[in-house]
């Protein structure tokens, strides 16, 4: 007798809907899908990677199912492997969802708070407020990744983010704290060494990212831009000082820069690269008492600061040096 065309795909239905996968075998999963390796779901997990690949041959020996091939480049889902990724990302929403639900309810002042902020905020901006925030509240604890990359608040990556933008997103909850402004620098020394000559003629220390923004501004391109910069690194603070050592101008904001002993503007704020800084947290947790209250404290705290973080030249103690002939007293 004919077997109807549908019945082997009832069969497997059945067989899916029987299988004994767990939440923890649907995370690894996942993780193996969204990196594409062994190696990237061990970082992902923070576990090691014989681990990793270890329990993948477990679930797929006991559920039958291969849900990896295995590649010279990395792992590819199967077609299994993208239902069962597909099925783990509804799950951690849902998780995710309810851990935001329940921790928005939480109106205790004690806990741990995950807070993202840029390098330069991190260091030069956050230590003082949250000092006074954590003498005031002392059973709650901070976590605090300086990075400039936007961590994930919906996934609870960090529960709030100081961030510097022209347009935060439109999912997240927060409040406007201040315009932020950047200036390039100097030290002295070098402005006495270096005649008066246009800003893409003189040697440049810059970040990574900070490349991108000024290839249009001051280069026409990444060639030109390369010939000027004399050094480049990941970290602020690495760029200071070498522009105190005298190596070249460099990009900071103008709170950074304004209050560094031995760097003086060279030039008037960049409007190109006018910003905001914002505090932001997700929508879910607006009514949890500690992320509420740390955040009205940061918004006040640095709300003082608004001057300097605007790039006011009476807020701050840098100048622009009367004795440096400026060709360029501003960017537009």
């Amino acid at each position: 007798m004919a077997i109807p065309e549908n019945k082997a795909h009832v069969e497997s239905s059945t067989e899916i809907q029987e299988m004994d996968l767990e939440w923890s075998d649907l995370s690894l999963i996942l993780a193996v899908c969204r990196t594409g390796s062994l190696s990237g779901a061990a970082r992902l997990l923070a576990v090691n990677h014989s681990t990793i690949f270890r329990r993948i041959n477990t679930i797929e020996e006991r559920t039958g199912v291969r849900f990896f091939e295995r590649l010279p480049n990395g792992y590819a889902m199967t077609d299994a492997g993208a239902a069962a990724k597909r099925c783990a990302e509804k799950m951690e929403n849902e998780v995710l969802t309810l851990g935001r639900e329940i921790l928005g309810r939480d109106q205790r002042l004690q806990g741990k708070i995950r807070v993202t902020a840029p390098e330069g905020i991190a260091t030069g901006l956050l230590p003082d407020p949250f000092s006074v925030f954590c003498d005031e509240n002392p059973e709650i604890s901070i976590s605090l990744v300086a990075t400039s990359t936007a961590l994930d608040l919906t996934r609870r990556e960090a529960d709030i983010a100081l961030r510097v933008t022209s347009k935060p997103p439109e999912t997240m909850l927060g409040r406007r704290i201040s315009d932020f402004r950047f200036c390039v620098y100097a030290s002295p020394g070098y402005l006495e060494k270096h005649q008066a000559r246009s800003l893409e003629e003189h040697n440049w220390v810059l970040t990574t990212a900070e490349i991108e923004w000024l290839v249009p501004l001051i280069w026409k391109n990444k060639i030109e831009a390369n010939n000027r910069i004399v050094m480049n690194c990941s970290l602020t603070a690495t760029a200071v000082e070498a522009a105190l050592c005298d190596m070249g101008f460099i990009l900071l904001p103008c709170f950074r820069g304004d209050t560094q002993p031995g760097l003086v503007r060279v030039t008037a704020p960049i409007e190109a690269l006018s910003m905001e800084l914002w505090v932001l947290t997700h929508p879910d947790l607006r009514y949890t008492a500690r992320v509420r209250a740390l955040m009205n404290f940061l918004f006040e705290a640095l709300r003082k600061k608004r001057e300097l973080l605007a790039g006011v030249p009476e807020a701050g103690i840098s100048k622009i040096p009367s004795q440096f002939p400026l060709p360029f007293p501003s960017i537009e």
